[in-house]
């Protein structure tokens, strides 16, 4: 089995040169318009073929592992869940990116061939190490493909302390941490299985209207977190002669009975789907979106706690009896109501809903983009997210509020009663030293 390993310094240094110079290159040109796109595009798919060439088809075929790609797919997805389970309790963003069908042919390209380019040298570099400086390959490896994932300028415009510190907890060690998992998962199962980790979360932000905008310190959490799982994950499934052959492990711990079985469980298989449903049907793109019922307008037909699924539908083909979900301007949450009347005045269709508890109908709404209609309802499930928030707002409010002012009144009663609180003190230490001395006194007398 051919294998890049043990090539040294003579074929590591060029893969890091190639990669390092279209980076400065980019970063200097720093190109215009389309031109922002089609540059990068063409500069990272030259450097993806060069690196190809290097490494060759044999070793890339050698160098697969499905297994691990696997399990480097569902940790990715794992981190996206957790991004979005936790935009749950804060809040979702817009994309910045236009999702116009001519403009998503260009992003695919445009983060595809930097993802080559990033991931065939990472596995051409880290295999490149000697099978003793594997941890200290893997580490260097990593920092580097760390360092490239920033703009040159933003690395040297960093010069307050506190701006200093915010990035480096916020994006540089997130980062780091994903790097040093996809150097790992390149080093066990070639650019195949980095690509599928680094790849997923990258398609994600780019292809998906909706994302999630949770606080930067419970991102970069997240995004810490998850890796480390990662490097469990994959040394629980992995064989342990693999990784003995890669310096990871002692060769002795090798020999050791395995408690865990090498093939992924059912349970695991399941949660990866479940992740997945969770993170694509949440943002409406597999056709249909949940939305929990929160207020009684509509019972009985729903109830608060359960969980509305529409899909998107034409205004033509809204009926009156339908339950539809729409958004009024400056609404924070979308209205599910029962559709009662609709009006065409040219091609303008206007429709008007009503609770099936309320008395008065709903200011009509002209309907010029695609609602939401209800098709399927599962009662309660949605409580299960209700007691989360209201739970999460509730250890917010004590963390942020209850707490602070309970320190507070504390620090203040202790300032104001300083002197009455000293006293007693020094009064209690002179009492316990005295006391302390009399018995000393005695004891020796008594000898």
């Amino acid at each position: 089995m051919m294998e890049v390993r043990n090539a040294g310094k003579i074929k590591r240094i060029p893969a890091i040169l190639l990669v390092l110079s279209m980076h400065v290159f980019l970063n200097l040109a720093k190109p215009a318009g389309l031109m922002a796109y089609i540059l990068p595009i063409v500069c990272w798919s030259l450097a993806a073929l060069i690196i190809l060439y290097l490494c060759g088809f044999e070793n890339l075929s050698a160098w697969f592992n499905k297994s691990i790609t696997l399990i480097a797919a569902l940790i990715a997805t794992l981190q996206i869940s957790a991004l979005i389970t936790a935009a749950f309790f804060t809040s979702f963003g817009k994309s910045p990116y236009t999702h116009a069908l001519t403009a998503i042919p260009l992003y695919i390209a445009y983060f595809t061939a930097r993802l080559l380019a990033f991931e065939l040298s990472r596995a051409y570099i880290i295999k490149s190490y000697p099978r003793k400086r594997i941890f200290a390959g893997t580490v260097l490896t990593a920092l580097f493909y760390t360092f490239l994932k920033f703009p040159v300028a933003k690395l040297l415009s960093l010069g307050e302390p506190a701006a200093t510190a915010k990035f480096i907890g916020s994006e540089f060690l997130p980062t780091l941490a994903q790097s040093l998992f996809a150097t790992y998962l390149a080093l066990l199962g070639g650019p195949e299985a980095s690509l599928a980790y680094m790849g997923i979360p990258e398609a994600f932000e780019w292809l998906s209207p909706i994302l999630p905008n949770p606080a930067w310190a419970i991102k970069a959490l997240i995004t810490t977190i998850v890796p480390v799982m990662g490097f469990y994950t994959l040394n629980q499934a992995i064989n342990p002669f693999t990784l003995a052959r890669y310096g990871i492990i002692e060769r002795i711990e090798a020999r050791k009975p395995l408690k865990t079985g090498k093939s992924l469980s059912l349970s695991w298989i399941a949660v990866a789907l479940t992740a997945v449903i969770l993170v694509w049907g949440s943002t409406g793109l597999l056709g249909f979106q949940p939305t929990i019922i929160a207020s009684g307008s509509m019972q009985p037909a729903l109830n608060v706690g359960d969980i509305a699924i529409t899909v998107p539908t034409p205004p033509e083909k809204i009926r009156i009896g339908d339950i539809i979900q729409y958004w009024r301007t400056g609404d924070q949450a979308p209205t599910i109501h029962r559709v009662i009347e609709i009006n065409r005045i040219g091609k303008t269709i206007y429709i008007i809903t009503k609770g099936d508890a309320n008395k008065a109908p709903d200011e009509p709404i002209q309907a010029t983009a695609s609602l939401g209609k209800v098709v399927f309802t599962i009662p309660k499930l949605g409580w299960v997210s209700i007691h989360l928030k209201v739970a999460a707002a509730t250890a917010y409010t004590f963390l942020t509020v209850t707490l602070p002012k309970a320190l507070t009144k504390g620090a203040t009663l202790i300032l104001a009663n300083t002197i009455s609180i000293t006293a007693a003190l020094t009064l209690t230490a002179y009492a316990y030293l005295l006391f302390t001395y009399h018995k000393a006194t005695k004891r020796k007398k008594g000898k």
